[in-house]
């Protein structure tokens, strides 16, 4: 049984942009998508309609075979504690400190963790940021922000890891580090949908091939 499944979806924005056009595509628990297509073929929007950002004009989304149009308030909520999501913009709190944006993540996940500092700490040592936990996130540069959005989403050890553009500010270094890190989550047996049009990235062999183009799906290897 596939995790997520799009079942002949379409995403149509007023007056008639059609974002993307009759999406079928199933995703299986340990599947890592690398999902690609050049600037306004519909990533973003496919990823938004996933994590229920969006809703589709037409068509249906399942996780585990339940259509998301029949989720409640309170099962979307559940849903959404399954997904970890790295956002192309960050969607951290610039005022708060590095340590204060990591926290909030595993606060609102509702997980129970023994030693909530320590466990943040491991985080961002991995990430090379301990030096950095205590200072506010507008002082840290766009990559420094990219690696705290990362640390955030991961560290709340989620079913599934939805990433858009994560590597867009990093340096190669910094780019192979994530990947190492995304490939140790995989073989944990989470999910990871990756967009992204990096040719280095795409070169690697990460996984399945989804390629988008016009909002319509070309590729899918």
């Amino acid at each position: 049984m596939a995790l997520i499944t799009l079942q002949n979806v379409s995403k149509i924005y007023p007056p008639f942009f059609k974002a993307l056009i009759n999406i079928s595509l199933e995703i299986y628990k340990g599947d890592f998508i690398v999902l690609t297509g050049p600037t306004g073929a519909g990533k973003t929007t496919l990823l938004k309609l996933i994590y229920r950002e969006e809703r589709p004009t037409s068509g249906e989304i399942f996780y585990e075979n339940i259509p998301y149009s029949k989720l409640k308030s309170k099962e979307l909520s559940l849903l959404r504690q399954n997904l970890g999501i790295i956002f192309q913009d960050y969607k951290l709190f610039p005022e708060l400190t590095v340590y204060e944006n990591i926290k909030i993540s595993l606060v609102l996940s509702k997980k129970i963790i023994k030693d909530t500092k320590f466990l943040i700490y491991e985080y961002l040592e991995r990430f090379n940021l301990s030096q950095k936990a205590q200072k506010k996130v507008k002082e840290l540069s766009g990559g420094e922000q990219q690696k705290v959005s990362i640390i955030r989403a991961i560290i709340r050890d989620p079913e599934v890891l939805i990433a858009d553009e994560p590597t867009g500010n990093l340096d190669p270094i910094s780019i192979n580090e994530i990947l190492e890190i995304f490939k140790d989550f995989n073989k944990e047996g989470k999910t990871i949908i990756l967009a992204t049009h990096d040719p280095v990235i795409l070169n690697q062999n990460l996984g399945k091939i989804v390629r988008l183009n016009r909002g319509e799906l070309v590729e899918n290897v």
